[in-house]
């Protein structure tokens, strides 16, 4: 295995011990609870739609300023630029996470 197969591996591996943990949670909570196993579904359900929604409204409301537009190796101008529209792109997906998580 050659060094860049082995570090492409390793940086798809990286979020492994989340979600290695996730499962092993869930495991204890059907074990324990398993009338809570569908309050777990819904919640995991409304954080997906959130971060789908925040997604997708970030590039509706600003169409022609999304990240994958500026190339922040090219310009130390547009690195700035490039780091500001990824920070308005994470705060709307965290309120969106925030409002579906806290709704109803």
């Amino acid at each position: 295995m050659n060094p860049q197969t082995r570090h492409n591996l390793l940086d798809k591996l990286r979020i492994g011990p989340w979600l290695i943990l996730a499962i092993i949670t869930t495991l204890v909570v059907s074990f324990l609870y398993p009338h809570q196993l569908g309050v777990l579904l819904w919640s995991l359900t409304k954080l997906c739609w959130g971060a789908y929604l925040g997604y997708w409204i970030d590039r509706s409301i600003f169409p022609y300023a999304r990240p994958d537009g500026f190339n922040p190796d090219r310009d130390p101008k547009e690195r700035t630029l490039w780091e500001l529209l990824m920070l308005r792109r994470a705060l709307i997906i965290a309120a969106a996470l925030l409002a579906l998580g806290l709704g109803v």
